[in-house]
């Protein structure tokens, strides 16, 4: 290898590190989700949208007005404002590597008070760094429900399941779909025991590949588009 094939071949594997860096620190936490809870009138019905990035809408080209959330929103109409809790990387369970509980949209989403809650998580519980059992992630999962029925007793609680995730999991860190299918399965059980609403985003994109980015995980906007759409379509009946 000559002096400048051996620079080239230099240039572009350090390139390569550093995109490969940016879009993980991309991918894991974005950024912050800052609250609009202040643009709430009095007499709006309150939908808090939580979740992880794909609440948040991760990627997603003018997230603020392409993610799930604020879709869903226009659906609901000027009588409803839906406020988005998303929190990237982050999992249901408490033992996670990055549990929701720990992060501002958490308190932010109990302090919102809402009337309508719509709980999307179980992605990144799905990681085999995270997932152990399908026993410990509901006693878990349920864990964090509870404190939104005990916060606001007369709210409605739907349960959403993840998302299929269409990407490759050979790596530990990775978003696992043979998990995501247990916890979907778990989610369910949950929900029709404490009858809760269920919305199965799951079914809803398992033949739905166009539907997100490149990494098969991050729904891009049609995608997000058919999520807000699903939603409505249980919390509006």
């Amino acid at each position: 290898m000559n002096r400048t094939m051996k620079w080239i071949f230099i240039i572009v594997t350090v390139t390569a590190v550093i995109s490969a860096a940016i879009y993980f620190s991309i991918v894991n936490f974005g950024s912050e989700n800052v609250p609009q809870a202040d643009e709430v009138e009095e007499d709006n019905i309150k939908v808090a949208a939580v979740g992880d990035s794909t609440t948040y809408g991760l990627m997603i080209n003018n997230r603020e007005e392409n993610a799930y959330p604020f879709k869903l929103g226009e659906l609901l109409g000027e009588d409803h404002w839906v406020e988005n809790f998303g929190a990237n990387n982050y999992a249901a369970m408490k033992s996670a590597d990055f549990p929701y509980r720990m992060t501002d949209e958490y308190e932010n989403s109990l302090d919102f008070n809402a009337d309508i809650a719509v709980i999307m998580l179980g992605t990144n519980d799905s990681k085999n760094t995270n997932y152990k059992n399908s026993g410990q992630f509901r006693e878990e999962y349920i864990a964090l429900v509870d404190t939104y029925a005990e916060n606001n007793p007369e709210m409605e609680i739907y349960l959403a399941t993840p998302p299929k995730a269409f990407n490759d999991a050979d790596m530990p860190g990775n978003i696992n779909n043979e998990n995501i299918d247990e916890i979907t399965e778990v989610i369910k059980g949950i929900s029709s025991e404490k009858d809760f609403g269920l919305i199965d985003i799951n079914q809803l994109t398992q033949e739905k590949r166009d539907w997100f980015q490149l990494d098969g995980i991050h729904p891009n906007a049609e995608g997000a588009e058919n999520i807000a759409e699903e939603v409505h379509q249980h919390i509006s009946e």
